[in-house]
C-alpha cells in the first residue's frame, strides 16, 4: 500500500476525534509530513514504508499528533492540560512523548537502531 500525506491528515484528524481549527490545519498538514519523513528516515535498510503499510500510517498519525500537541502548547500561551469532572487531558509534554513513544515501539522491528548496536566481543 503506498501512503500520501492525506492519508496520515485523515487518519490523525479520525485519532483526534475531531477537526482542528482552521487556523492550524496548515500546521496539521505540515506535522503530518514532517512525520512520514521523520519516520521514513528512520527505517532500517531494507524496510519500507509500503510493505509496512496502515501501521506506518498509524505510527505517522501518532507521531504527527504529537508534533501537533507540542507545537500547540507552545502558542497556547502557556494552557497545556483541563480537567472535567473526572476527565483530565493534556495537551503537551507528557502526553506528547508517550504519543511519541508509542508511535516508535509501534515501528520498533523496522526502525534502525539509531547507529548503535551491540556486538560479540571475543574474550
Amino acid at each position: 500500500m503506498s501512503y500520501t500525506d492525506m492519508d496520515i491528515e485523515m487518519k490523525a484528524l479520525s485519532m483526534l476525534g475531531e477537526s482542528v481549527p482552521d487556523e492550524d490545519a496548515d500546521m496539521l498538514r505540515a506535522v503530518c509530513s514532517a512525520a512520514a519523513a521523520e519516520l521514513e528516515s528512520r527505517l532500517r535498510r531494507g524496510a519500507s514504508s509500503d510493505e509496512i503499510g496502515e501501521t506506518f500510517v498509524t505510527a505517522s498519525a501518532m507521531l504527527a499528533i504529537s508534533m501537533y500537541m507540542e507545537l500547540g502548547s507552545a502558542h497556547s500561551g502557556g494552557v497545556s492540560g483541563f480537567t472535567a469532572g473526572k476527565l483530565s487531558v493534556q495537551l503537551g509534554g507528557a502526553s506528547a512523548a508517550a504519543l511519541r513513544k508509542s508511535a516508535e515501539t509501534m515501528l520498533g522491528a523496522y526502525l534502525d537502531a539509531g547507529g548503535f548496536a551491540f556486538v560479540g566481543v571475543q574474550g
